[in-house]
């Protein structure tokens, strides 16, 4: 199998399937030659999917501190505390914005869209993730 087709059922591009290769598989998995991957190969790189897709699957959580409010009551200016150190903006619940207060620290949600990072409020997403458990449960 060509890096092309792999990087295809994946959506990635062959250079990422490459980039892959070279970190998981020996050289007896890849022909220079032909360029084709070995079966074992193509099964350590599929192992390498797996594995990063469970780790997506699992919510990260980062400590913020705030620092001031923005003019969307909703959402706040606060510094991550958690390497890389910088500032972010924080949605919070409507529930919670009585209790946001300079220096505060909380726990906040990344999530991932279109290779850039927002941030949530932790209760945002514990009420969402009750909610599905709910829709589940309700289903059966």
């Amino acid at each position: 199998m060509k890096q092309k087709e792999l990087a295809d059922k994946y959506g990635v591009t062959p250079q990422k399937i490459g980039q892959i290769r070279k970190k998981v598989c020996e050289d007896k998995d890849y022909c220079i030659k032909t360029k084709n991957l070995s079966p074992e190969g193509i099964k350590k790189i599929e192992d390498y999917f797996e594995e990063k897709d469970d780790k997506i699957l699992e919510p990260q959580f980062v400590r913020v501190q705030v620092i001031a409010p923005t003019p969307n009551p909703l959402f706040y200016f606060c510094k991550r505390l958690d390497p890389p150190k910088r500032k972010v903006v924080v949605a919070i619940p409507y529930t919670h914005v009585m209790a946001m207060r300079p220096q505060l620290v909380f726990k906040a949600q990344i999530i991932e869209k279109s290779d850039e990072q927002f941030y949530r409020h932790e209760i945002i997403y514990q009420r969402e993730f009750n909610r599905q458990k709910e829709i589940k449960e309700a289903s059966r």
